[in-house]
């Protein structure tokens, strides 16, 4: 359903024409909704992808090395890509926005006729409805009558029957979801958002309002909402001409609009559309995420505003990177500002993670019955905001992955069928919440008998993002694969990372051998931070002497294009530019030693990779043969980029663990 892109062109007049009269300071606790999106189709559950996966561009069926599915969006579902039908997706959506403090949802609808996809849009409505009753939380809804003209266009309506059809579909609404009592009702009347009006003038659209026999607080866009005579309006992103926004510039547009008068607040992540990149049109612009901290601020502002409501825009539209729900870049960390910020129930962070567990494991056992049966039980737990019975029944359907196939996504894989997957294991049980939120595990291994090599394998996301995955060309090639998180910066300073990297490689030599493995036989790796990490716990042998255990005894490492010098993220923590270089007790260079264990360091093109990222690494190699280490090489990889470079750096590293095993 291409016709929504027209929302970059009205935002756009939005922001040149906005007026600003006087925002009143009255104080008051506004109750949060989520903007969400119905209109995700996946193969799995339809038969096909949707356009709001593909864009008429990217192939999902396409898998890269890190198990991510080509898709059209700059960020990544936690969960995968997934299906608006799917009652295990709506069921993880909106207990994670009850854990998380929202009130309700404000879905983007576009009418009930069969065009495009906006009759399916509209039964994935109805379904996410039923879903949100359950939890007792509200809906309302934001009609796009974008899609008036859009019908228009494919013949599916014609234009003198347009403010017919409207008038008709605003008496549905008001007979089926306005006479609901979960529906949203501000000052005692429903709440309807309007994203326009875009096709109707004024009078045409006054004259359809008389499809609702009783008032409705109806709000639109700032610049429209005077000359339609609505109630009030609702603000969002405010982007534009493709340029980037800064964080002054938007919060004074938010501002204009907050003193303007009766304007709904908006708390938003950051705005990073793929329409350019995927042929779709030109980009509307940028608001950089800021490591969370656009997404808090504009929260602040909004809470502060003395709107009645804030919207959080949005949930999920992955189309333009607005999405709070947790991803793979920034996990659960919106949510926890939020949580934070406004939840009233007695719930901790740790519980936001119980329902990405139930989706998952309701995925990896579909089969079976016994754990669909607890699964049901942890889920109405969850509504019931027993997070206790919940967690316990989750971890007892988790114990069958000792017993069952490898399994990951929605999808089995024949020749996983010798291989286990345990996930979620705790690898430090001492710190703060953060701390044992962050500090775990999965474990991916062989379980045919046969003696194998284990590779501890850190993410990358420059220390700040990111989450752990089993790289995919890792998978069926007879090792074990310890995929790890760790904590991220900002939220914590160096070297509170480096010590969690460290604890994860001394879980696998005190752990491996109940799983077959060897602690003779482990390496470690990682891609990018990742990589930096594992050279830090390698060469800095005070890291892994906290655990009891001599670093030389870890039998390789091979960083895969990981800084050498003291990361940037270090530097920044400390004030300094991104381009002055550093080497201190932070940077691998710092520890070369001869007796270090072997190094396979791999680099992407020098042309292509991130700036003096491949002369870095040639230093550090060339060091540390000059330091008399027997056992150290370098490998460029002509024509890989940064991003590239790992998928034909495993062969690489599967062929260094096997002449380095003992």
């Amino acid at each position: 359903m291409k016709s929504r892109s027209v929302r970059g062109l009205i935002w756009g007049l939005l922001v040149l024409f906005s007026a600003v009269p006087a925002r009143s300071d009255e104080k008051h606790t506004p109750v949060v909704a989520a903007h969400y999106m119905p209109w995700y189709a996946s193969r799995p559950v339809e038969g096909a992808w949707g356009w709001h996966w593909t864009m008429d561009h990217f192939d999902p069926d396409v898998v890269d090395w890190q198990a991510k599915r080509a898709a059209a969006s700059k960020e990544y579902p936690l969960i995968g890509l997934y299906d608006s039908s799917d009652p295990a997706v709506l069921e993880c959506h909106v207990q994670l926005m009850k854990l998380a403090g929202i009130e309700g949802v404000i879905v983007d609808w576009y009418g009930t006729k069969d065009h495009i996809d906006y009759e399916r849009i509209h039964r994935c409505t109805e379904a996410l409805i039923s879903v949100v009753k359950k939890a007792g939380m509200k809906f309302a809804i934001c009609y796009e009558d974008q899609s008036v003209g859009a019908m228009v266009e494919g013949g599916t309506l014609e234009e003198v029957s347009t403010v017919k059809y409207q008038k008709e579909l605003f008496s549905w609404m008001e007979k089926t979801w306005f006479a609901d009592e979960s529906y949203w009702k501000h000052e005692g009347k429903p709440l309807l958002l309007v994203f326009g009006p875009q096709h109707f003038s004024s009078s045409q659209w006054k004259e359809s309002l008389s499809g609702f026999s009783k008032e409705v607080s109806i709000y639109g866009l700032p610049h429209l909402a005077e000359e339609y005579d609505m109630t009030g309006s609702f603000a969002w992103p405010p982007v534009s001409g493709g340029k980037t926004v800064s964080s002054k510039e938007w919060k004074s547009k938010l501002d204009d609009w907050y003193d303007s008068g009766n304007c709904l607040g908006v708390a938003f992540p950051g705005f990073n559309d793929i329409y350019e990149q995927a042929g779709v049109e030109k980009s509307y612009g940028r608001i950089s995420p800021e490591d969370g901290d656009t997404f808090r601020e504009s929260l602040n502002q909004a809470m502060e505003s003395g709107a009645p409501i804030v919207q959080v825009a949005t949930w999920n539209d992955y189309g333009e990177a607005t999405c709070i729900e947790p991803t793979v870049g920034f996990g659960f960390r919106f949510l926890e500002i939020l949580q934070e910020k406004v939840c009233r129930l007695e719930v901790s962070s740790s519980d936001l993670r119980l329902p990405v567990d139930l989706y998952q494991m309701r995925k990896r056992f579909l089969d079976s019955e016994q754990a669909q049966e607890k699964l049901s039980k942890a889920s109405d737990a969850l509504f019931d905001l027993n997070t206790t019975l919940a967690s316990q029944l989750i971890e007892e359907v988790r114990g069958l992955e000792k017993t069952s196939p490898a399994l990951f996504e929605d999808e089995s894989r024949p020749d996983d069928d010798n291989y286990r997957l345990l996930t979620d294991i705790p690898y430090r049980l001492d710190g703060d919440q953060y701390a044992r939120d962050r500090c775990r595990l999965d474990l991916y291994y062989p379980a045919d008998g046969k003696p194998y090599s284990t590779v501890v394998w850190f993410h990358g996301g420059g220390i700040l993002n990111g989450n752990r995955f089993v790289p995919v060309p890792l998978r069926n090639k007879g090792v074990a694969v310890i995929a790890a998180n760790y904590r991220l910066s900002p939220q914590v300073n160096a070297p509170e990372y480096i010590e969690d990297a460290a604890a994860a490689v001394a879980w696998a030599f005190q752990n491996i051998e109940k799983y077959g493995g060897s602690a003779d036989r482990i390496f470690v790796s990682g891609h990018s931070a990742g990589g930096y990490l594992a050279s830090m716990v390698g060469l800095d042998s005070k890291w892994m002497e906290a655990h009891g255990i001599n670093a030389n005894d870890i039998a390789g490492l091979i960083p895969l294009s990981g800084q050498t010098i003291t990361h940037t993220t270090v530097r920044r923590e400390r004030g300094q530019g991104r381009n002055l270089p550093l080497i201190d007790e932070y940077a691998p260079l710092f520890h070369l030693r001869k007796d270090a264990p072997p190094v396979l360091t791999i680099t992407g093109d020098r042309e292509k990779e991130i700036p003096a990222r491949y002369e870095e690494n040639a230093y550090f190699w060339r060091m540390l043969k000059a330091n008399g280490h027997p056992n150290t090489d370098l490998v460029e990889l002509k024509g890989y980029d940064h991003g590239q470079m790992p998928e034909p750096a495993f062969p690489l590293l599967l062929q260094f663990i096997n002449e380095n095993s003992p």
